[in-house]
């Protein structure tokens, strides 16, 4: 169990990791790593958060890891041993809960929809909006063969991720002060 999974867990009560970790990212992407606690409570719940404290560190940590100059960010999601279909529901509820965090942020920065971005994040937007929808029971592949989809959409996730955070950076530097 990584670091940042066991601050997920003393952080969050009954909501996986996965969801927990996208929306801290979907806030942090589009607001230079802020995440206001309110968004979170907003949008999980309250009864979803465990104490401040847990819930901090766990937010610091992650959006360090987004942040971190060599890249090493990923999307908190079960290890690689776990079943096929825990890891693709859980890419799926990553990809939704990233979606929510972001639409949390983008309104906490006035950003009135979509349409308002760069056509690459909405590119993107629509992707993990499909991946959200992914169905882990529905696939005709064989196991390798989804194995190698699976990790596919991961590694296209973790770079969505960082040209969406890319893009909102760049859009800040290009405004006027």
């Amino acid at each position: 169990m990584t670091d940042l999974t066991a601050l997920a867990l003393n952080a969050a009560h009954q909501l996986p990791v996965a969801e927990l970790h996208g929306v801290v990212c979907g806030i942090a992407v589009c607001r230079g790593g802020e995440v206001p606690l309110q968004d979170l409570v907003q949008l999980l719940g309250a009864d979803a958060l465990t104490d401040q404290a847990s819930v901090d560190g766990f937010v610091e940590a992650a959006v360090e890891d987004l942040q971190a100059p060599q890249m090493t960010f990923a999307p908190l999601l079960p290890e690689d041993d776990a079943p096929l279909a825990v890891r693709t529901e859980a890419l799926g509820q990553w990809c939704g809960s990233f979606l929510a965090g972001l639409a949390a942020g983008l309104a906490r920065r006035g950003t009135g929809s979509l349409e308002d971005t760069p056509e690459e994040v909405r590119e993107i937007v629509a992707d993990f909006a499909a991946i959200a929808q992914i169905d882990p029971e529905s696939a005709e592949l064989s196991a390798d063969a989804l194995e190698g989809d699976l990790v596919e959409l991961e590694e296209f996730v973790k770079v969505g991720v960082l040209l969406v955070m890319s893009a909102f950076e760049h859009e800040s530097d290009d405004s006027p002060e």
